[in-house]
């Protein structure tokens, strides 16, 4: 019996001298390399030293390109800007042709007339005798037409003011649309870079907690159950951080696209995320929209030319007046045999015309119709398209809001991470807790860096949203 005891105390005093070797080990890595995410200079990703190289992708060359520099880019050279400016150019054409209903056209005319005419008449005593006559006449003359009353060409004219307008407005919305395509795609490129250095920070701890787990079932401290569930988890950050590597690249071709830059340029962009998402007041958001958006703009500026174009078909039915006015002045030289003639003259002419139509086939009915309906279309539109952007500013300011509430719920979950951090750094320091409960609180501490870079690339997103809603800012 007493040698049963002495036997197990043998045994017991050797498992707690492996123990305490293995904690040694342990402690003596720690203090090498073992430092934690919060005492990294940076949150980039780098860690200590494990044996394991997990290396950043490299940053494309070149200059780095800013959010301005990105909008710029694209507002140069996007298709949807450069075809909206095409059609407010093609509105002004029009604006500048409905003139000619109401400015005086101005007709010059320059003419040369040669005739030759051979006779012959009989002498008095019966002999034919021949007879030339040559004739030139040169004249120039400049003729003058104008609509003294005309009110369709001033209603005409007046459509086509409202028409450039439409188009300038939209202009004005496809521009704010490239700019919100162009935030949004920058800050997902932002969104996809922070993730990939929280993924990279993952492996490492992941790495970390799998050559532990080796190393206590090397000495028999922990069971086989908990190494393969370590390498289990390794594996799937190992996944986890390539795929969020590649998002990075599918992200940045996509931003390229947006700006509209070849596949092949290199496109390295600032990954700075911060707080400054400011949250307006709701309703003054809405009345802002509704105010200063250039799709309300543009479909006002539409039914108003919608309107001017009934009026214009109502006023085909008054009469009009045209008015004309002209002079030539010529020069006739006429040689007759040996005789010359020359001289010259000049015509004035004028002339007022009053036109009223009486019946043209229902043509003028049949027009107004259509004018009419066009009213009722344009004026349902412009109904509706406030009730849109009212919902739209309300989702996007909802967005906003629940974008900022995010961010204060990630910093201070941020916050307890690294607090306990820091507490388990403490235990484990003064031998009350053990590795694993720090690497465990590491990793919840890479989880709510994650939480937190998603709250902050949301709320920049929204923020963008809310803006191109609103459309108080034209670029």
């Amino acid at each position: 019996m007493t040698q049963a005891i002495g036997t197990s105390r043998a045994r017991g005093a050797s498992k707690l001298m492996g123990i305490a070797m293995v904690t040694a080990a342990l402690v003596a890595w720690a203090g090498a390399g073992g430092a934690s995410p919060a005492d990294s200079a940076s949150f980039d990703g780098a860690g200590p030293d494990t044996g394991f190289t997990i290396e950043a992708p490299s940053e494309p060359p070149g200059e780095r390109w800013t959010l301005a520099r990105a909008v710029a880019a694209a507002l140069e050279g996007s298709v949807d800007s450069r075809a909206a400016h095409a059609r407010t150019v093609q509105a002004q054409g029009g604006s500048l042709s409905a003139w000619s209903g109401i400015l005086p056209s101005l007709d010059g005319n320059l003419n040369y007339t040669r005739t030759k005419r051979n006779s012959v008449f009989p002498d008095a005593s019966g002999q034919p005798v021949a007879f030339l006559q040559d004739t030139h006449v040169r004249s120039a003359g400049l003729e003058a037409r104008t609509n003294l009353l005309s009110v369709s060409s001033w209603s005409e004219k007046h459509r086509q003011n409202l028409l450039v307008r439409t188009a300038r407005e939209s202009e004005a919305e496809a521009r704010n649309g490239v700019v919100y395509n162009v935030k949004q795609q920058y800050f997902a490129l932002v969104k996809a870079e922070r993730l990939a250095q929280v993924s990279r920070e993952s492996e490492r701890l992941a790495r970390d907690e799998e050559r532990r787990a080796e190393a206590l079932y090397e000495v028999g401290t922990v069971a086989r159950g908990d190494v393969l569930k370590a390498r289990a988890r390794r594996a799937q950050t190992q996944l986890d951080r390539i795929r969020a590597v590649n998002q990075v690249e599918i992200q940045r071709s996509k931003l390229k696209q947006v700006i509209g830059l070849r596949p092949d340029t290199p496109l390295a962009i600032e990954a700075v995320l911060d707080e400054n998402v400011v949250l307006p007041d709701s309703a003054t958001a809405v009345s802002t929209a509704l105010r200063s958006r250039p799709e309300l703009s543009r479909a006002a500026a539409a039914e108003s030319a919608a309107r001017a174009g009934l009026f214009g078909a109502r006023a085909k039915r008054l009469p009009e007046v045209t008015g004309t006015a002209s002079v030539d002045r010529g020069r006739t030289k006429d040689v007759e045999g040996e005789d010359e003639l020359s001289f010259t003259s000049t015509d004035w002419f004028g002339g007022a015309r009053l036109t009223l139509p009486v019946f043209n086939g229902f043509a003028l009915e049949g027009n107004m119709k259509s004018a009419k309906g066009a009213v009722l279309a344009a004026e349902a539109e412009r109904r509706q398209r406030e009730v849109d952007v009212a919902v739209e500013v309300q989702q996007a300011w909802l967005s906003v809001r629940e974008a900022v509430e995010r961010i204060n719920v990630a910093k201070e979950g941020l916050a307890s991470a690294e607090e306990d951090y820091n507490f388990s750094k403490g235990r484990y320091e003064l031998g009350a807790g053990t590795f694993l409960d720090l690497l465990n609180s590491e990793v919840t501490l890479a989880q709510s860096r994650q939480s937190y870079v998603e709250a902050l690339a949301d709320a920049h997103v929204a923020e963008a949203a809310l803006e191109r809603a609103v459309g108080e800012r034209r670029y």
